[in-house]
């Protein structure tokens, strides 16, 4: 495998690279290796770790590694890459294990959902000559575990990268390399702190979201005949939950100020929710329910319409300041909607309400 660029004896030239080491093999460290050895290289060797030794020998089976070995110092000895794939606390002891075992020139990246606390760690633990490029890479991890990998995994998701200051540009090339080429990513680059504060807003936040939806009603005494209603609504609102409680668990502790905050956001949009749907018993209060919902759907719309285009650009506003013709039309179209509905339905509970006084009078 040819990466341009990566850190060798003779300079920065192209490396032949025949060894990388995956350090965790789950759904991202197992989707890595797939894809790495769905290059077909001959001369390129991937050698997995994982804490847990039954998960190493699935991985080896499922031919995302060419060995799995037990011992952390054989994966790193000689490797040009080093890919730490592991729940983001656990990083900090391995960068700490593997700092004296790694060949000079070599590159590590890993793949942790927080990068703060990983860049700091790894300018504290590896030692001159090493390359650090944090990496995250922006796909699905509602499932987990080396059964749920694949090559494809990854593909036109966005992958940010936040090389080390001291990393060397051609390994930084090297990275990108690697995740545009083989993983079929899109490289993003971008701020560690930058990059905490906006994950906990749109990826920290909503896998909070899921665990208090599960349990708000999975703790109802009524849970056992409720779930039974349960269906595709419960299921994606409830979809982060069911990704790996320890990698949850280290996100929320090395991100903890970034999410309570995003985290109290919430909870003051829920209750001003709340307090619109107890106060929609009359058209005022029907009405600045349903504008609410809507503009939760216009934001969603124009969100939702620029990610599946792939569009990541900053430099345009989601939205002109002026509408277009189009948009007033739908503005209109979806306020009149909106505007009809509840119309219509206090409309029938008059009706329903003289009705109701009509036999009153008749009885009495």
């Amino acid at each position: 495998m040819i990466l341009c660029g990566l850190p060798g004896a003779q300079g920065h030239a192209e490396v032949d690279v025949d060894k990388i080491a995956i350090i965790g093999l789950g759904l991202i460290g197992g989707s890595i290796g797939l894809a790495l050895k769905e290059q077909k290289d001959p001369k390129l060797q991937v050698i997995g770790f994982d804490a847990e030794v039954d998960i190493g020998t699935k991985a080896q089976k499922r031919g995302a590694v060419d060995k799995a070995v037990w011992r952390l110092p054989e994966a790193v000895e000689g490797a040009q890459i080093v890919i730490i794939a592991t729940p983001v606390l656990a990083i900090r002891e391995v960068l700490q294990t593997i700092a004296e075992m790694l060949q000079p020139g070599a590159v590590v990246t890993d793949t942790g959902g927080t990068k703060s606390a990983v860049m700091a760690w790894a300018k504290e633990y590896l030692p001159q000559g090493i390359s650090f490029i944090g990496g995250n890479p922006l796909t699905g991890k509602d499932v987990v575990g080396i059964e749920k990998a694949s090559p494809a995994l990854f593909h036109n998701s966005r992958y940010v990268l936040i090389p080390d200051k001291a990393a060397h540009g051609s390994a930084v090339q090297a990275v990108v390399d690697l995740v545009s080429t083989t993983l079929k990513a899109k490289p993003y680059f971008m701020d560690a702190d930058e990059h905490d504060s906006y994950a906990a807003a749109v990826t920290h936040l909503p896998m909070l979201l899921a665990q208090t939806v599960v349990g708000a009603t999975s703790k109802s005494p009524s849970w056992k005949e409720m779930s039974r209603l349960a269906a595709s609504g419960f299921e994606a609102s409830s979809s982060l939950a069911g990704a790996d409680p320890l990698n949850n668990l280290d996100i929320c502790i090395t991100n903890r100020e970034a999410i309570v905050h995003w985290a109290n956001e919430a909870i003051r949009e829920m209750a001003r929710f709340r307090d619109l749907v107890s106060g929609s018993t009359n058209e005022a209060g029907a009405e600045a329910l349903g504008t609410a919902l809507a503009r939760s759907w216009e934001a969603r719309e124009v969100w939702h319409t620029k990610y599946l285009e792939g569009d990541i650009s900053d430099d345009a506003p989601a939205r002109p300041s002026m509408p277009s013709p189009g948009e007033q039309l739908a503005d209109f179209m979806i306020g009149a909607k909106l505007r009809e509905r509840y119309q219509q339905m206090f409309k029938l509970n008059e009706t329903k309400e003289q009705e109701r006084r009509q036999r009153r009078f008749r009885r009495a």
